[in-house]
């Protein structure tokens, strides 16, 4: 097969897998979303949940201090984005919880201790009406 027909055939299959690489949404059961924190990722990524107040709890199971924090996400690249709630800082082997209200939307979650959301720790919230 020449290299060129190789490159598309390559292309074609990478096409084709790539709509089942994304993880489900895990919704967050009787108004609280668990997630667990590592080095460096936040699980569940994608969580959703129905508007109003959402409790937070947090297992940090990483080596290294975590946060776990809703943002507003950024509305343009020179716009930072808003921390609208959150966690306090988890100690490894720890539980951490808090609580924020919120209205139908999306939200980035993310560790903002240090460089931790730069390096793959951060996620998704989608909430919906009740």
């Amino acid at each position: 097969m020449p290299r060129r027909h190789a490159h598309f055939v390559v292309l074609v299959a990478l096409a084709l897998l790539a709509p089942g690489c994304g993880e489900d949404p895990v919704p967050a059961s009787d108004g609280t979303l668990r997630a667990t924190l590592d080095e460096y990722a936040i699980t569940p990524q994608k969580v959703t949940a129905r508007a109003g107040e959402l409790r937070i709890v947090a297992r940090n199971d990483g080596r290294l201090n975590h946060n776990l924090r809703v943002e507003l996400p950024r509305q343009d690249a020179a716009t930072p984005e808003r921390v609208v709630g959150g966690t306090p800082t988890a100690q490894p082997n720890s539980t951490v919880s808090g609580s924020v209200r919120l209205s139908p939307g999306t939200y980035r979650l993310a560790c903002t201790i240090a460089n931790h959301d730069d390096l793959g720790m951060w996620g998704e919230l989608t909430v919906t009406e009740r």
